[in-house]
């Protein structure tokens, strides 16, 4: 799919709505560092981010996709929709987005980026499927995807697992690395799990 220096389309407030609504859902606190994806082409909009992806039709141009945080999209959609119009207009350039005629400007708002539909991660996935992903791809996937901040929360947060469990074992004489080695062969193990499914998608 290649991209135009302006992505725009005309798209249903119903439809609007829908999209908005399965993407928040099951997101917890990733809701706010989330990205989302549109893949744009002349009759339908693909709504994309981490676990949920939704088609919507649409009046568009030529193709283009468009990337920019998951809150800052709700943000949009919550304007848009005290227009009550039937039908809005939305158009994206590199670091702005425009609705009818509210307009917002995003350094995150970026053009031309198109994620892999084959393979993705549950909304509310957890630290070790999470890693376990990571385990599977390289990091110009998983940036690709928009998965950095998730693989970064889940990092510290098998870090913080790790410490809490040392104070609770230490009089045991269990060491660090002992912990970490067993969270890492976890990690290993889910990955081969996962792999049959992310086989040849890659």
């Amino acid at each position: 799919m290649t991209n135009a220096p302006l992505v725009e389309f005309v798209i249903r407030s119903s439809d609007l709505r829908k999209a908005t609504k399965l993407l928040s859902l099951t997101r917890g606190e990733f809701k706010e560092t989330d990205c989302a994806d549109l893949l744009v082409s002349s009759f339908a909009a693909t709504f994309r981010s981490v676990g949920t992806t939704t088609e919507v039709p649409i009046e568009g141009t030529p193709p283009g996709t468009v990337r920019l945080p998951l809150r800052i999209l709700v943000k949009i959609i919550g304007v848009a929709q005290t227009y009550k119009a039937r039908e809005l207009k939305w158009q994206f350039e590199e670091g702005v987005a425009r609705v009818e005629k509210f307009s917002l400007k995003n350094q995150d708002i970026s053009l031309g980026i198109l994620p892999d539909l084959k393979f993705d991660l549950p909304a509310d996935a957890g630290p070790i499927p999470t890693l376990a992903m990571a385990y599977l791809l390289s990091p110009e996937q998983i940036a690709n995807q928009g998965w950095c901040d998730r693989f970064e929360t889940a990092q510290r947060r098998v870090r913080e697992a790790v410490s809490t469990a040392v104070l609770s074992l230490q009089e045991l004489g269990i060491s660090r690395e002992q912990i970490q080695k067993l969270v890492d062969i976890h990690i290993q193990e889910t990955a081969e799990e996962l792999k049959p499914a992310v086989s040849g998608r890659l």
